[in-house]
């Protein structure tokens, strides 16, 4: 390939198709490219649990038809790798040992499924749920399962085990926290989520801590059969999810000199160690701030994809509600739940075990200052 363009931007997700938008807005005349190691165009990845049951929706998950990134001049590298960032020949190398060069580089290689050190995690019958790719892998083998197991209790695990429960797949979730969405919902908002999770006929094990992936033998290549958990019971599973987090993608930035702890440190601009190097999405942490939440990545994203361009442009760091929607329902939290010492607050709470509606709204010296809504 070996080609320029002014600005570059590594990942496919939501910040890095938001990046090239804006960096289109911003300068009509220069030469854009996003280089995604998936083989899919970009697609929403909120959605990506309902492939599971239903893999004739792909299509329509995507952010944008293949037309619209060619109205925008925007040229999309699908199933590529980058192997390496050079930033002193302002240059990436890709899996295909091409090469790419840029003026302004954005990195947004987002995010890849963490999978803890568990004994017999890396059986058959073992998988992740990330990608478009990993969804389309679990429905091709889901339709003989009988029995599922998903290790993690978050947004991910949640809406996987909706859907396998929807299709008749005997269902247990195990958390490995005392509830489910303890950072998220107190005691009482969780109890009600709990009990909606349930009525959908989805098992879950709360405080469930997993020693290790039983198979039919003790070899490695043995397919899984079990779960063990601490206590000395077994689940029974012919498939195992394990969505317990996700942690950057930011090894290509730490190996290229880019400042890196946890995350690519950048200023408000969104622009990292390296001057003509951006960053945004789930990779990206600036001064300190980090929710892994779409609309920061989108709003990430905008503000690299103005400044990569030439612009000008600030990142406004504003607390994010969170928001669930599975398990025929919706979660909604912001700012602080009341779950300090109770002297310091005035809670209005309203609470309907019947309907499965929780509503706390949380004040400090007579300031509104959050809210739970189930």
């Amino acid at each position: 390939m070996d080609e320029h363009y002014n600005v570059v931007i590594i990942g496919g997700g939501i910040a890095g198709v938001t990046a090239a938008e804006a960096a289109r807005n911003q300068s009509s005349e220069i030469s854009i490219c996003i280089v995604s190691q998936e083989a899919y165009l970009p697609y929403y990845r909120l959605r990506i649990c309902e492939v599971i049951d239903n893999p004739s929706v792909k299509d329509s998950l995507l952010l944008h038809p293949e037309e619209w990134y060619q109205e925008r001049n925007i040229q999309v590298f699908l199933d590529k790798s980058v192997l390496k960032i050079i930033p002193e020949n302002n240059e990436l190398t890709l899996s295909d040992n091409s090469r790419v060069s840029y003026d302004s580089l954005i990195v947004a290689s987002g995010s890849i499924s963490f999978v803890p050190p568990i004994q017999g995690i890396g059986r058959p019958g073992v998988h992740t749920l990330w990608t478009m790719a990993d969804a389309l892998e679990v429905e091709a083998i889901l339709r003989d399962k009988k029995k599922v197991v998903v290790i993690g209790g978050g947004l991910l695990g949640l809406e996987a085990g909706y859907h396998f429960s929807r299709m008749g797949i005997a269902t247990t979730i195990v958390e490995k926290m005392p509830r489910l969405l303890s950072n998220q919902l107190d005691e009482a908002g969780s109890e009600i989520f709990m009990r909606r999770v349930r009525s959908c006929g989805v098992n879950v094990i709360t405080s469930g801590d997993i020693v290790s992936i039983k198979g039919a033998d003790e070899s490695d290549d043995s397919p899984v059969t079990s779960v063990l958990l601490a206590d000395g019971s077994a689940l029974e599973a012919d498939l195992v999810l394990v969505s317990i987090g996700v942690r950057a993608n930011s090894e290509l930035a730490r190996l290229a000199g880019i400042s890196v702890e946890k995350r690519i440190k950048t200023d408000n601009h969104m622009r990292t160690s390296i001057p003509n190097i951006f960053s945004a999405g789930d990779v990206a942490e600036p001064k300190n701030f980090w929710f892994g939440l779409w609309s920061v990545s989108r709003a990430q994203g905008r503000v690299a994809g103005i400044n990569a361009a030439g612009g000008d442009e600030v990142f406004e760091f504003s607390t994010p509600p969170y928001v669930l929607n599975t398990m025929d329902t919706k979660v909604a939290v912001l700012g602080e739940q009341g779950m300090l010492s109770e002297p310091q607050y005035e809670l209005d709470v309203l609470m309907d075990t019947n309907s499965g509606n929780y509503r706390k709204l949380v004040y400090r010296e007579g300031v509104f200052r959050g809210f739970i809504l189930v």
